[in-house]
């Protein structure tokens, strides 16, 4: 019984570190990370089209994303939604190529982003505890339904707050990274 409820709270913890490495990879530090253009949807015959199903997208230096483009008449079509998005970039066209030049961060922009990792940072915090605090309910669940004895529901507990004490380390190391990847100029 509390294997399985061990595992589960393991499993909901790493996805849920999963998508806060995916929220964070979004946040654009010094050099541009193609994901940062996952947001971007393309009115394409009449649906939402990411733009990473309409061409083939590369970093060609430490500013700019370049897109191929796979089909001629999606190039106008791409190149609207990158310039209605909340991204604030620019893009050139050349031939079936888009060219996207990021401009550099301001310091006022890194501490803006820095702001923003350290929320998001507190509130992977928040769903670990509540994932943990699930866990505990279950396992008090059990010692009520006379499962499990007082001593185990204790040392079932404690086993589950280190394993969240773990993935809040892991939260807390991704953080840091993320600012040091922003703070570099």
């Amino acid at each position: 019984m509390f294997e399985k409820i061990k595992s589960d709270t393991r499993s909901s913890m790493d996805k849920s570190i999963d998508n806060f490495k995916s929220v964070l990879s979004k946040i654009r530090a010094g050099r541009p990370n193609p994901s940062i253009l996952d947001q971007v949807v393309v009115d394409y015959f009449g649906s939402n089209t990411p733009i990473k199903q309409l061409a083939n997208i590369s970093v060609t230096d430490a500013s700019t994303i370049s897109l191929s483009v796979w089909d001629k008449n999606a190039v106008s079509l791409i190149e609207k939604s990158l310039n209605e998005s909340s991204l604030g970039v620019n893009p050139s066209v050349n031939g079936t190529n888009i060219h996207i030049k990021f401009p550099p961060l301001t310091q006022e922009r890194r501490e803006e982003l820095n702001k923003i990792v350290k929320k998001e940072g507190e509130n992977i915090k928040v769903t670990l505890r509540n994932i943990r605090r699930s866990a505990n309910t279950s396992i008090s669940n059990l010692e009520k339904e006379k499962k499990i004895s007082k001593d185990f529901e204790r040392d079932y507990t404690i086993e589950i707050q280190d394993l969240t004490d773990e993935y809040i380390s892991t939260s807390e190391d991704i953080v840091l990274k993320k600012i040091e990847e922003i703070s570099e100029v």
